[in-house]
């Protein structure tokens, strides 16, 4: 799901400009974006959606290898509680499945 965003480090200077950027992938508790600036795991940022006045902070949890075109890919986790997105996702079934029986 394509979500447009602004996202700004959290130690920018108060006068730095948001880069606006999309998410590539969403889940519960984070999501993926391509940017134009290299940040490495742990960053922390925040990120600000662009047609509302919700907003949160997120660490960066993954980035690729190598760029991809002229951007950077990573991925980042919520810092706050789950529900910037305002969607219901399908419940955790990782903790339901059932461990298979020994002979």
């Amino acid at each position: 799901m394509r979500v447009p965003l602004y996202i700004n480090p959290t130690d920018a200077p108060a006068t730095a400009e948001w880069e606006p950027v999309e998410t590539l992938l969403i889940s519960m508790h984070g999501g993926m974006i391509r940017n134009c600036q290299l940040f490495p795991v742990g960053t922390v940022l925040d990120i600000r959606m662009r047609t509302t006045q919700r907003f949160t902070r997120v660490r960066v949890v993954w980035t690729a290898k190598r760029p991809t075109g002229l951007a950077f890919e990573f991925g980042f986790e919520f810092l706050e509680p789950p529900g910037f997105w305002d969607m219901n996702f399908p419940e955790d079934r990782w903790s339901e499945r059932k461990q298979p029986s020994l002979p």
